[in-house]
């Protein structure tokens, strides 16, 4: 049996960049196991993609690379004269780890070239590291922010609420503060995807306010006033929801922004048609709804999730004025509506009032929902002459009351740490 001598195998190198010209121990280095491309700039390639080696046999050569601010992609071997000390930090600000003669011979250049690569990886781990660290306190900073403007607390109590939530859920920190900042943004948007809704039912009843031939100068102007507020407000929210949102659930923010461009234009023309309005209206409302409810569906059984239910009650209590304002106003409209909006309006009501709800805001928040409630089911009741300015005072009221209740709603801690 003859003895078979096998070579022991290289280890595995990355791709060693040349630039911009392969040096003369090319050879000598691909049978040493490195693999070798010819670029002719080292910042054409790839981020992190390999190793590059800077040949520049004359002083002429190696000035060119000097004067350009743009870094190399990689870190880089300088085969060169000695640089002067200025060349040197020029070389270092752009990539450059190492330096070796260009006649160098190719064991001490590749001896160089892994060490180099061991530093490479060790530098970028540091700064892997510190970057990291820099973004946990980004987080921590973030929420901390969140927590003072929320509970009104300073600095020191934000993060002693921080630290001890970490402690009790045995969490660490960064991740506590991030959740609360995803948290904070989750609700925000639920708040505004929610809000579209109401704004589309509140604009159709502003505007058939203001064709109430019993009407004001001032009143009118006034309710002018709130329509184009309105209006200001549903660009607002689209904006801050692409922010928000990203590209995130861009098929349901593209169906919304397109509905409410119909709505827009309803709105103003000279000569208003409520029955157009109130159907670009819906439209509106219906786009919203679907990414209110994608929204929920990422909330899940987090309190957080509570606010598309109480978002939902603004909607209602304008579509119920709307309702009573077009029949008073709209010849012919179908008043059912009007009947179905109460019996939904305290069937979700009742539902938010059961929900699990704690914090010393909340409970005033309540009673003034409840006295505003009952302005506006006195308005809907009241003889017609009455009743136009009734439901939609009424309905005003209980809006702002809707409105303090998810602010506070925003301010619990059960919302807030989820």
């Amino acid at each position: 049996m003859s003895d078979t001598s096998v070579s022991p195998e290289l280890p595995e190198k990355p791709t060693l960049f040349c630039s911009p010209a392969e040096p003369p121990q090319g050879a000598d280095l691909r049978a040493l196991g490195w693999s070798l491309c010819t670029i002719p700039d080292l910042a054409q390639a790839a981020p992190d993609s390999g190793l590059g080696l800077l040949w520049c046999p004359g002083r002429t050569a190696l000035a060119q690379w000097l004067h350009p601010d743009r870094a190399w992609a990689l870190p880089a071997v300088l085969l060169s004269p000695a640089p002067e000390p200025a060349e040197r930090q020029a070389l270092l600000a752009r990539g450059a780890l190492a330096w070796l003669p260009a006649d160098v011979d190719a064991a001490q250049l590749a001896a160089t070239l892994s060490w180099v690569l061991d530093l490479a990886a060790q530098l970028r781990a540091r700064d892997s590291a510190v970057q990291a660290k820099l973004e946990e306190r980004k987080w921590t900073e973030r929420a901390k922010g969140l927590l003072m403007q929320a509970r009104g607390i300073d600095e020191a109590a934000a993060f002693a609420l921080l630290r001890n939530t970490a402690m009790q859920t045995q969490a660490k920190l960064p991740d506590v503060a991030r959740g609360v900042v995803h948290t904070s943004e989750l609700g925000e948007a639920l708040e505004r995807a929610g809000a579209q809704r109401m704004l589309s039912q509140r604009m159709v009843k502003l505007q058939a306010l203001r064709q109430w031939p019993r009407l004001t100068p001032p009143e009118r102007r006034e309710a002018q006033a709130l329509l184009d507020g309105s209006i200001e407000r549903v660009n607002a929210n689209l904006a801050r929801l692409a922010e928000l949102l990203r590209q995130e659930f861009a098929q349901e923010q593209a169906a919304v922004s397109g509905a409410w461009a119909q709505l827009e234009a309803a709105l103003s023309t000279r000569q208003p048609d409520l029955a157009r309005s109130d159907r670009a209206a819906q439209r509106l409302l219906e786009t919203s709804e679907v990414l209110v409810a994608r929204l929920s569906e990422r909330a899940g059984q987090r309190p957080v999730g509570l606010l598309a239910q109480v978002t939902r009650l603004r909607l209602l209590s304008q579509r119920l004025a709307k309702e009573g304002l077009l029949a008073q106003v709209l010849p012919g409209h179908d008043v059912s509506g009007l009947a179905a909006g109460l019996d939904e309006f305290i069937k979700a009501y009742d539902e938010v009032r059961a929900a699990p709800l704690a914090g010393p805001a909340l409970q005033p928040a309540f009673a003034a929902v409840d006295e505003a409630w009952l302005v506006l089911l006195r308005g809907l009741r009241v003889e017609q002459g009455d009743a136009v300015q009734r439901m939609h005072q009424g309905s005003e009221r209980l809006l702002q009351a809707l409105e303090d209740l998810i602010r506070a709603l925003q301010g619990s801690l059960q919302l807030i740490l989820g």
